[in-house]
């Protein structure tokens, strides 16, 4: 009985690798016979577009030329050259203004002045009043 079920177990093997081997061949090449109707040709799967990541970055503007829709901003990570985008308005900005701009390869999406906000002066502690000084408790007699 055992001699009979690894017969079939060695059989069953061999007949699953069989199948993978025919499996990973390639089809042979249809004869090239003309077809007789002339059939459109399929278009490919459209592969998704790779993300395109956006950056930001806040500095001052560098060089800027409004008529090429064109300026540069200097950030903590250096120069940044941009192209302005469809919204962008170049001739509301001037060279020196601090922008904080958000832009995907190499295109400005949207580009806006920051203000700087004043920072507060420390507010003054306020003095509390004097403690007064309590008298020492006299020692407890027994």
């Amino acid at each position: 009985m055992k001699k009979l079920l690894s017969v079939i177990v060695a059989v069953a093997f061999a007949l699953s690798l069989a199948a993978v081997v025919v499996a990973a061949e390639k089809p042979a090449a249809a004869p090239a016979a003309a077809p007789a109707k002339a059939e459109p040709a399929k278009a490919e799967p459209v592969k998704k577009a790779a993300k395109v990541r956006s950056h930001r970055v806040t500095g001052t503007i560098e060089s800027l030329d409004a008529a090429a829709g064109t300026f540069s901003v200097k950030g903590k990570k250096g120069l940044v050259d941009l192209k302005a985008g469809e919204k962008v308005k170049l001739a509301d900005f001037a060279v020196g203004d601090k922008v904080l701009v958000k832009y995907s390869e190499g295109s400005a999406s949207s580009v806006k002045k920051v203000t700087e906000k004043k920072k507060a002066a420390p507010k003054a502690k306020t003095e509390a009043a004097p403690k007064k000084e309590m008298a020492p408790a006299a020692p407890a007699t027994k």
